[in-house]
């Protein structure tokens, strides 16, 4: 699907609609994206299991980001639902012209709050390179158990807010941008894990953690900025595990730990190293 990319102004709506069929879900529906142009607005649903959002080829049914559905324009707005099982979900932003190219992505499982799906994959590219999208914000929520959302950012002073739950969830976001802030939430069941590798300076993340047997890793480099690095953790439960590395800043770098008491603080591991030069 293409529009007319070279019009700033040129309003483009897709709508996309993958449904139930009057028998049951539906499975295997496929939605194949290529659009250029600004002032894009674009509404997927997908109801049921083993569907995809995705380039032209397989790729993303390999696990892999190399060919995701592509969008190319300034002043997007994404919102994408997919409710069900066993759902892949691969999409590309390149935000590459004129001077404001705020993006807005909102990806989520859960449909009229009602809370559907389980071991979905998500692979979200912001930006590259040579097309480094600012203004970016993307919203991710990913209930029940097994989820996986994989988010990278490239730019300035964009944010990224994430909630998994339902135990055995995986996190993984790659940011090298500026003034980027990450917020974390992960609970429910065990075995849940969260990386993310932020380079850039005067960046920020915060995580929530509740729940036992989770995994969570932060490591921030860069310059640092006029603040250095910052990480606020919260944390409740038992036999979790944590690691945090802080490096590159000329700014005293920040983290602020807190972890609940009594029983529901034990047997927690924490490996922390702080450099600032």
């Amino acid at each position: 699907m293409t529009g007319a990319g070279g019009l700033s102004r040129k309003l483009l709506t897709i709508l996309v609609l993958s449904a139930m069929t009057s028998l049951g879900y539906a499975a295997d529906n496929s939605i194949y994206i290529d659009q250029s142009g600004d002032f894009a607005n674009v509404t997927i649903n997908q109801d049921g299991a083993g569907n995809q959002v995705k380039g032209l080829t397989s790729a993303v049914s390999t696990n892999s980001a190399s060919d995701p559905a592509l969008i190319r324009g300034n002043n997007v707005n994404v919102n994408i639902n997919q409710t069900g099982s066993n759902n892949k979900m691969g999409l590309g932003i390149d935000a590459t012209m004129g001077t404001s190219n705020s993006v807005s992505l909102t990806y989520s499982t859960v449909n009229n709050g009602n809370i559907s799906g389980s071991n979905n994959l998500a692979t979200f590219q912001l930006g590259t390179s040579s097309a480094r999208a600012s203004d970016t914000v993307v919203s991710v929520t990913q209930l029940n158990g097994g989820n996986t959302a994989n988010v990278n950012m490239s730019g300035s002073d964009n944010q990224l807010s994430a909630t998994q739950s339902g135990g055995g969830a995986t996190l993984i976001s790659t940011v090298a941008a500026s003034g980027t802030r990450q917020t974390i939430n992960t609970s429910g069941g065990t075995a849940n894990s969260v990386t993310t590798n932020l380079t850039g300076d005067n960046g920020h993340v915060t995580v929530d953690v509740v729940g036992a047997s989770n995994t969570i890793g932060i490591t921030q480099s860069g310059a640092g900025g006029s603040t250095g690095h910052q990480a606020v953790m919260d944390i409740t439960g038992t036999g979790n595990t944590v690691t945090l590395a802080q490096s590159g800043s000329a700014q005293a770098n920040v983290f602020n730990l807190k972890v609940v008491g009594g029983t529901s603080g034990q047997g927690n591991t924490y490996g922390i190293t702080q450099t600032a030069r």
